[in-house]
């Protein structure tokens, strides 16, 4: 579990709306460290948790990973477990350079025959105001199978989908030539935001994950920060005008 700073930043990734009412995916963004979050803004104000399970356990507040479903959950670091090598976020060793198996990340083990599962679950519990979380995200550091997509979705309180159609080609994440599974290159940051609250986040044919985020608002960015960023975007357009 990451402690939080307090220092303001827009966030920078787009959002894809769908169909039902106040419900946003955010597409597979890359993502070196929790700067590349589209929610950072939100952790930096503490209403955005961050589990990095850098202290080698899921122990932010308000979420468990459920053990009765054929496999259980647990942190790896180094060759722990199963003789699997940590793929972790690049940055929680203090440095951004690639190497990804100096931190934690997180697993599942299936029961039958103590192997890797490829499902994730978290389930997420009211908050002392009674709020389930409206936005989720997780970084995907592993995908299991290249020839098969990683599929993400959220359910609500009462176990209805929200939205279980994220399925994303893992191959397209393997940007740079000779990438190998794993690579700092290679992970993804996939979220959602449901404005009815979010109990259950999903994610299959991945083999480990990293950088859970779930909570409840994200600071608006300022009129004035706003300003900043217009004006040469404004000013670039009116070059290009000029030179049609």
């Amino acid at each position: 579990m990451k402690k939080i700073s307090l220092i303001f930043s827009l966030p920078l990734a787009l959002v894809h709306h769908l169909s039902a009412a106040g419900l946003f995916l955010y597409e597979p963004t890359p993502y070196l460290s929790e700067e590349d979050s589209p929610f950072i803004d939100g952790i930096r104000a503490g209403t955005i948790y961050l589990e990095d399970f850098e202290d080698q356990a899921l122990n932010t507040p308000f979420v468990t990973a459920p053990d009765n479903l054929g496999y259980f959950g647990t942190t790896v670091r180094a060759r722990n477990p199963l003789s699997q090598i940590s793929k972790g976020i690049d940055g929680d060793d203090g440095v951004i350079d690639g190497i990804v198996n100096l931190g934690d990340s997180w697993t599942t083990i299936s029961f039958a025959g103590n192997t890797i599962s490829q499902f994730k679950r978290f389930d997420f519990l009211p908050d002392d105001l009674g709020r389930l979380p409206t936005f989720v995200g997780i970084v995907a550091t592993s995908p299991s199978d290249l020839d098969l997509d990683v599929d993400a979705g959220v359910r609500n309180a009462a176990g209805d989908n929200l939205f279980s159609g994220g399925e994303f080609d893992p191959l397209e994440w393997f940007t740079e030539e000779g990438s190998l599974r794993g690579d700092a290159s290679t992970h993804r940051f996939i979220g959602f935001y449901a404005e009815e609250g979010i109990a259950t986040f999903l994610i299959n044919n991945v083999s480990q994950v990293d950088h859970l985020q779930y909570g409840y608002a994200i600071p608006e960015p300022s009129s004035a920060l706003l300003t900043l960023i217009a004006l040469p975007l404004l000013a670039r357009r009116k070059r290009e005008n000029q030179n049609l």
